[in-house]
């Protein structure tokens, strides 16, 4: 599947902060609005002094909307617009033990529908190199892969490689062994065709154990660039802990897709 810029609406929104990581922040959203080949809005909500912003964004050559408002509220209000595809964040420092990261961050991605990517503050994934590698961690739930299918496609006609990881629990893995390259291709397959990608086929990896340590792993080995994730949108404890173990222990920019928005932004 080849898709062309008018073939996929909408555009990249970078959201930066005045943290010193905000330039890394902007540097792997314009990465990915380039994978994507989609246009990019940088915008910034008001609340201290600008200059710093300023100054990264000029460095950059791209135009700074500024904003004013509560920072959360604001943020959420902007990333819902229809024309948003993907918004970009910086992951932010957890400032409470129970929060995998910043508060902005985590009040961010449990509010929109939107597809987030949280950058974090030491990721080198996108930083003076184009994105290559791309994770896609599944658990065989129809509704996860509705949701992160717009993605997805998207992804494949970008000649980005795309890495589908499948983590089994040990108490699978004896009978699922022997069949389970055979049906992994066949999922694979019928996935693809599915959701009508037919270029830039995934690799299909299967790992066993805990699922965020499988994924974690996968990542190093592949050093992957990105990791897209569908998710609950709901950190309470107990919950989403694949997304707070990757959070918590990864540097690769994780792209968070809300499962109840597989009819959102594509």
């Amino acid at each position: 599947m080849t898709m062309d810029a008018q073939q996929r609406p909408g555009h990249v929104m970078i959201a930066i902060d005045d943290h010193p990581s905000n330039a890394t922040t902007l540097e792997v959203g314009l990465a990915l609005a380039h994978a994507l080949e989609q246009a990019v809005a940088v915008v910034h909500v008001v609340e201290d002094a600008i200059e710093p912003v300023r100054a990264v964004t000029e460095h950059a050559g791209v135009e700074l909307q500024l904003c004013h408002g509560p920072v959360v509220p604001t943020l959420t209000e902007l990333v819902a617009a229809p024309e948003v595809a993907v918004a970009v964040v910086g992951s932010g420092e957890p400032g409470r033990t129970d929060l995998p990261a910043g508060h902005v961050a985590v009040a961010l991605i449990e509010a929109t529908t939107t597809p987030t990517l949280l950058v974090p503050a030491a990721t080198t994934a996108g930083i003076g190199a184009p994105l290559r590698t791309v994770l896609l961690p599944l658990d065989g739930a129809a509704e996860t892969e509705a949701a992160v299918a717009p993605t997805v496609g998207l992804l494949a006609g970008t000649g980005l490689e795309v890495v589908v990881v499948h983590v089994l629990a040990l108490t699978q893995v004896p009978a699922f062994l022997d069949q389970a390259h055979h049906d992994l291709a066949a999922w694979g397959e019928e996935f693809l065709a599915r959701h009508r990608v037919t270029e830039g086929a995934p690799r299909i990896v299967l790992r066993s154990g805990a699922p965020g340590r499988g994924v974690l792993d996968v990542a190093a080995a592949e050093a992957a660039d990105l990791i897209v994730l569908g998710w609950s949108q709901d950190l309470s404890p107990g919950r989403a802990e694949v997304v707070r173990l990757l959070l918590g222990a990864s540097e690769v920019p994780m792209l968070l897709v809300p499962v109840d928005a597989a009819a959102g932004p594509t």
